[in-house]
């Protein structure tokens, strides 16, 4: 699939959907991530680790 792809199934979520928290949501991608960890090379899995924290700070950020 194609980042384009992702992006529109991405942006096609419900805006009804109860969004959870900052932290429930990097828990939920860091398992994601977890579940993916073993089909990844060393630096594809740190480059979604890097990304994740940026979300993560981000959403430090607006609550701050």
């Amino acid at each position: 699939m194609r980042a384009e792809q992702i992006v529109d199934l991405i942006a096609r979520a419900s805006p009804q959907a109860q969004v959870p928290g900052n932290d429930l949501l990097i828990g939920m991608l860091a398992r994601e991530i977890a579940a993916l960890a073993y089909k990844l090379s060393e630096q594809e899995l740190y480059r979604l680790i890097a990304v994740a924290a940026l979300v993560y700070e981000r959403g430090r950020r607006a609550r701050g």
